[in-house]
């Protein structure tokens, strides 16, 4: 896994500079400097609507006592795309792009909020089947668990 992503690390400057070479030898050094540029300042500017409605909404479910986990969910990746576009290079644009506009957001979002409900499930389920040591007691029956055996109980100090 570790090799994996010093693999991606690696590969991601090679390709933006080959992108790079290859857009401006299509359409010129200049015409190149200004696109750069220009979606560096778009960026921004795309991050920045969409990180203050992010915001309000996030001011939104704290007025209302819920819990803005979408919201953010959202912040994180408008901030990420934002450093994205400040990174001259087209992938990254692209990239940055993904993340924050609201309908490929939604998408990347949900995708997060699935491969962490699998995660903490798969965890808690683990936990569950371990000892106080975390000796492994074996699966854990649910039996009794929901057939209305629960009982009052006073806490003494």
């Amino acid at each position: 896994m570790g090799w994996l992503v010093f693999l991606l690390i690696a590969a991601f400057p090679v390709a933006e500079v080959y992108v790079l070479i290859k857009v401006a030898s299509r359409i010129g050094f200049g015409d190149t400097l200004f696109l750069l540029i220009f979606s560096g300042v778009f960026g921004a500017y795309l991050a920045s609507i969409q990180g203050k409605i992010t915001l309000n909404k996030m001011q939104a479910c704290l007025a209302q006592n819920k819990l803005p986990t979408k919201e953010m969910i959202d912040g994180l990746l408008i901030f990420l795309g934002g450093i994205l576009f400040i990174i001259p290079g087209f992938i990254s644009d692209i990239i940055g792009f993904f993340l924050i506009f609201p309908l490929t957001r939604w998408v990347i979002r949900m995708g997060i909020l699935h491969s962490a409900e699998v995660s903490l499930s798969r965890r808690a389920a683990r936990g569950a089947s371990q000892g106080p040591e975390g000796v492994n007691k074996g699966p854990v029956s649910t039996e009794g668990f929901n057939k209305g055996n629960a009982q009052d109980a006073e806490i003494v100090e």
